[in-house]
C-alpha cells in the first residue's frame, strides 16, 4: 500500500536497534517550537489584560469625571447656606438634585385640623400630631408684567431661571428651607390662570434643571412644584391671591376685571378635583382670598363673612381634608395708646375686628384658621410705630421720632390685638400669620425701627401662642415704598439675595427667631394603608 509523503519521510527517520540511545538535544527544535508557543500566549493574554484593565480605568476615570461634573453642577446652583443636606437624589443618569421625577411618598392626604389654637395632621387611624409653622410666602404664580407693552402672565413662581449668574431650581429651593426648618409654603396664584389653564412662561425656568417640573399647564405646574416640596416634608397653603393677573381685586369677584362669583367657585372647584388626593398629600388647604380690602364684615355688600363662608363650605365639598384660612379686611378703629386715643387703619388683610361677632360658620369643624397681615414701616410708617412726625402727600412720615424698645413692642402688640389678636383668646381656631415683616437688612432707621417692627412682631406671636407664620417673602423682588419713614421710593428684599442663590444672612437670622414656635416640627408623612 502506497503511503503519503509524510507517512513516508516518519517512517526513514524511525531508529534501528543499533543506534544510541535518544537524547534531549535530539528535540532542541520541537521544545523551542513549544516554548514560543507558551511566551506567544502569554503575550497575547497579557496585552488582554492590560487592554481590560485599561478600558475599566477608562470607565471609572469617565465615571469619577462625569460624578464630579454632575456634583460640579448642583454646587452651582445650590443655595450657599453652609448646611448639609441629607436627602440628595441621584438619578439613573448621574444627575445630582435634578431628579426625573419625584418618588412617591407613599403618604394618606391627612385631615388637616385647627383647634385647640394649634395645626393638626390627623391620619385615617386617628393619630393626631400638632405641628407649628415656620413657613415663607413664594410668589411669581399669581403675578404679570408688562414687556414691551403686551401684559404677560408670568405663571410660574420666580427664582427657576438657574443660568451661570443667578437662578436656581425648584429642587434647591425646597432642600434649602427644609436645611433652615421652614415647612411650609405660602404659593400665591391666579383665578384666571386657574380658568385659563395658562401654561407658564417658559423664559422663567430652566427646564434642564428642573427635569421634574410640568409647565404644560397651569395645573401641572402647580402640582409638580407641590410633589417637590413634598419630598422634603415641606406643605403647602395655596392663596386664591389675585382675580386677575394685573389686579388683585379687592374682593372675591370684580365686574370691572371679568371674574363673577361663580368663577371664583369654579377655579376652587379645578383646585379640589385635581389636587384633592394623596400624591398631593402636603397642601394644607386654601387661603380663600387676599387681601379682600373692598370688603365689609359682617355689612354692606361684598360682605366678607359672607363670601368666606362660601369659599369654605365650596371648598370642604370638594375637599373636607383642606383648611379654609381666612384673612382680615382693611378697616379702621380707634385705640387709646399712652393715654391718648387715635384713629388706625388696618394692615389690607388685618381686619378683624368683627369677626366674633359675625363669625365664619363652616360645615365642618376644626377647618377654619385665622390668616391675618401684619407689617413693618417698610409698606407704611404707621403713626402708632413712631412717637411722632409729619405725614407727606406720598405717606411719608417727615420729622420721625423713633420709639423705644418697650414702647414700639407695647404699640404692636396693642395695634395687633385690636385689629385680630383678640381672637387667639376668644376662639379655638389656630391663628397662623398669612404675611408679615418685609424690609429688614436694609433699614436705615437710625434705631432700625423697621427691622425692630419684625422682631417685635415674631417676639409677640410666640408670646400669645400662635400656631405660626409665613414671611413675606423668600423673593429678593419684594418690594417696599418707605426706607426710612421719611423716605418713599422702591426698596426690594427678600430671604434670599438678587442672585436667588445666597441667604440674606441678617434676615435669615431674624427670622429664626420662629424657631420657637410650639410643636415645630416637619409635617408627618401617615403611609397609607393597603387596602385587601
Amino acid at each position: 500500500m502506497s503511503q503519503r509523503q509524510t507517512e513516508m519521510k516518519l517512517m526513514a527517520m524511525e531508529p534501528s536497534d543499533t543506534m544510541p540511545p535518544e537524547q534531549t538535544r535530539d528535540y532542541k527544535g520541537r521544545i523551542r517550537t513549544w516554548k514560543g508557543l507558551v511566551l506567544l500566549c502569554l503575550i497575547v493574554g497579557g496585552a488582554a489584560a492590560i487592554i481590560t484593565a485599561c478600558t475599566i480605568s477608562a470607565n471609572d476615570k469617565a465615571a469619577i469625571n462625569q460624578a464630579r461634573y454632575e456634583n460640579k453642577s448642583e454646587a452651582r446652583r445650590r443655595i450657599k447656606d453652609g448646611l448639609n443636606d441629607d436627602g440628595v437624589i441621584i438619578s439613573d443618569d448621574g444627575q445630582v438634585g435634578n431628579p426625573k421625577k419625584y418618588p412617591d411618598m407613599g403618604c394618606e392626604l391627612p385631615d388637616y385640623q385647627s383647634k385647640n389654637g394649634q395645626i393638626f395632621a390627623v391620619s385615617k387611624n386617628g393619630t393626631e400630631v400638632p405641628v407649628g409653622i415656620k413657613g415663607v410666602n413664594w410668589f411669581g404664580m399669581e403675578t404679570g408684567v408688562n414687556w414691551f407693552g403686551m401684559e404677560t402672565g408670568l405663571a410660574i413662581p420666580f427664582g427657576l431661571w438657574e443660568n451661570m449668574d443667578n437662578g436656581t431650581s425648584v429642587y434647591e429651593i425646597a432642600a434649602f428651607l427644609a436645611r433652615n426648618k421652614f415647612n411650609s409654603v405660602r404659593l400665591p396664584v391666579c383665578i384666571k390662570n386657574i380658568l385659563n389653564d395658562v401654561a407658564p412662561d417658559k423664559s422663567l425656568i430652566n427646564m434642564n434643571t428642573n427635569r421634574a417640573i410640568n409647565i404644560t399647564s397651569y395645573v401641572t405646574t402647580i402640582q409638580s412644584i407641590v410633589k417637590a416640596l413634598g419630598y422634603r416634608h415641606i406643605t403647602v397653603m395655596i392663596s386664591l391671591h389675585t382675580l386677575d393677573p394685573k389686579t388683585s381685586g379687592g374682593a372675591w369677584y370684580s365686574e370691572a376685571l371679568g371674574v363673577t362669583e361663580d368663577d371664583f367657585l369654579e377655579a376652587v372647584d379645578i383646585l379640589t378635583k385635581n389636587l384633592c388626593d394623596s400624591e398631593y398629600w402636603n397642601i394644607l388647604g386654601l387661603d380663600l382670598k387676599n387681601e379682600p380690602a373692598d370688603c365689609s364684615w359682617g355689612g354692606a355688600t361684598p360682605d366678607w363673612q359672607v363670601g368666606a363662608t362660601k369659599i369654605g363650605n365650596h371648598m370642604l365639598d370638594g375637599c373636607p381634608n383642606w383648611m379654609a384660612f381666612v384673612e382680615g379686611i382693611a378697616g379702621s378703629g380707634t385705640i387709646t395708646l399712652n393715654g391718648e386715643e387715635n384713629t388706625y387703619y388696618d394692615w389690607w388683610g388685618a381686619g378683624m375686628q368683627n369677626a366674633g361677632a359675625y363669625p365664619i360658620d363652616l360645615n365642618i369643624e376644626s377647618k377654619l384658621v385665622w390668616a391675618p397681615h401684619y407689617y413693618n414701616t417698610g409698606v407704611s410708617p404707621a403713626w402708632y410705630l413712631y412717637g411722632g412726625g409729619t405725614q407727606g402727600e406720598e405717606g411719608a412720615l417727615g420729622d420721625y421720632v423713633e420709639l423705644s424698645d418697650e414702647d414700639l413692642k407695647y404699640n404692636i402688640e396693642k395695634t395687633m390685638d385690636a385689629m385680630f389678636g383678640y381672637l387667639r383668646e376668644s376662639s379655638s381656631y389656630a391663628m397662623v400669620m398669612g404675611e408679615f415683616a418685609g424690609l429688614y437688612s436694609k433699614d436705615k432707621h437710625p434705631m432700625l425701627t423697621t427691622k425692630r417692627s419684625t422682631d417685635f412682631t415674631i417676639q409677640i406671636m410666640i408670646e400669645k401662642g400662635y400656631a405660626g407664620a409665613y414671611m413675606w417673602s423668600l423673593n429678593p423682588e419684594s418690594a417696599y415704598q418707605f426706607n426710612p419713614a421719611d423716605t418713599y421710593g422702591h426698596f426690594t428684599e427678600g430671604l434670599l439675595e438678587d442672585d436667588w442663590l445666597t441667604p440674606n444672612q441678617v434676615f435669615m437670622e431674624g427670622i429664626g427667631a420662629l424657631d420657637a414656635i410650639e410643636n415645630l416640627t416637619l409635617f408627618p408623612c401617615f403611609p397609607q394603608e393597603i387596602e385587601e
